[in-house]
């Protein structure tokens, strides 16, 4: 026996009642499904940017649509800040004016919304169906954007899948939502992310050229931790630099808020029970608030101009590699602000960010290399 959904053959996660067979390891997700509909465009559909791809960028644009038309895989490695969502657009523009179902997913809804911002300024003639928890009136479409968790919704559906940070919480290592991704795949699928060991397509430098910041790791006690924190925040807000403060738990946040008040330090948090992450967000950007102290769920696809990162206990164990990394990332992505701080706070330097710093150090050097 196997489930149709998730694929699972363990028969201990099945059982009957009133003679339907479930599967258990998925029955948390809704039976209801989607028929998405055949598309006959009348007119072309393009995407338009207000900048120029660098030469790195349009070879990788090319090969992406060169393997969707030879009906390969592929697995796109580029460092954080390269551009990667730029250069996916020409494949998902090439598939869309084929009449073909393309579905652009990520693991978190904050990725969803702010990427469907982006793509609904710069696609022209298709109108992209946004799909999360809390936001499903409206299923049915040619472009889809959801979370991978939304995706039992559409089996068998699409010609081309996207899945950008596909080793992130809460996709990475999810055998059920790995399968149901699979399973809504018809045709070919592209996976992206920053932090995997190698990929058919690599992109090894940002699209501005400049090397990946690299952290500073700062061992010190929690008494002195503090102290250093606000000497660092009055600087930067004297700078007007905005910051993400990365604290390891929900609870922090609101602690670290309290305690920046006393120094006439404005800050907003931003954590998955958070409603207002993009408020927020608009809000560091507009230097209205000086900080966002927030969890790891900032640490991937937002971009704010000339932002500083501070990690707060980077002992935790919450701050793998692969997480330091894409929080390191947030940092110098925008000209003129190529380059920014990153300093980790900690009771001691762990193997992780021993690690991230030499991954982020080799990462330079391969790029001094090939330019």
């Amino acid at each position: 026996m196997k489930c149709s959904r998730c694929q699972n053959e363990d028969v201990q996660y099945f059982f009957e009642n009133n003679g339907r067979i479930y599967c258990r390891k998925c029955i948390a997700f809704s039976t209801k499904t989607v028929n998405l509909k055949s598309v006959k465009n009348e007119k072309k559909i393009y995407y338009h940017l207000n900048y120029s791809l660098n030469l790195e960028q349009e070879r990788t644009s090319r090969l992406l649509i060169e393997r969707y038309q030879n009906h390969q895989n592929s697995v796109l490695k580029a460092v954080t800040g390269a551009g990667k969502t730029e250069m996916i657009y020409g494949v998902i523009e090439y598939a869309l004016n084929l009449g073909h179902h393309v579905c652009l997913t990520m693991p978190r809804k904050e990725l969803v919304i702010e990427l469907a911002k982006r793509i609904q300024k710069q696609f022209f003639n298709i109108q992209p169906i946004l799909v999360y928890g809390g936001h499903t009136e409206c299923l049915e479409g040619q472009f889809i954007i959801c979370t991978t968790h939304q995706l039992y919704r559409y089996p068998r559906m699409f010609d081309l899948l996207i899945l950008d940070e596909y080793d992130a919480f809460p996709y990475r290592d999810n055998e059920v939502l790995e399968n149901i991704l699979m399973n809504s795949i018809k045709g070919n699928y592209v996976f992206m992310s920053a932090t995997i060991e190698s990929g058919d397509v690599q992109v090894l430098q940002r699209f501005h050229h400049q090397p990946l910041p690299i952290p500073t790791c700062k061992v010190m006690g929690n008494f002195m931790m503090l102290c250093h924190l606000v000497y660092q925040l009055k600087k930067y807000q004297k700078d007007k630099k905005p910051v993400f403060l990365f604290v390891p738990r929900i609870e922090m946040t609101r602690q670290v808020q309290k305690f920046l008040k006393f120094f006439s330090i404005k800050s907003h948090c931003a954590t998955s029970k958070e409603k207002n992450i993009h408020q927020s967000l608009e809000m560091i950007k507009s230097h209205e608030i000086d900080v966002i102290a927030c969890t790891t769920v900032l640490e991937r696809g937002m971009t704010v101009e000339n932002v500083q990162v501070i990690i707060l206990h980077g002992e935790h164990p919450l701050f793998d590699k692969e997480t330091l990394i894409q929080i390191a990332g947030r940092t110098g992505r925008k000209v003129p602000y190529t380059n920014g701080d990153i300093i980790i706070y900690t009771n001691r330097q762990t193997k992780a960010i021993k690690e991230c710093i030499k991954d982020l150090q080799q990462s330079n050097a391969l790029s001094a290399i090939k330019s």
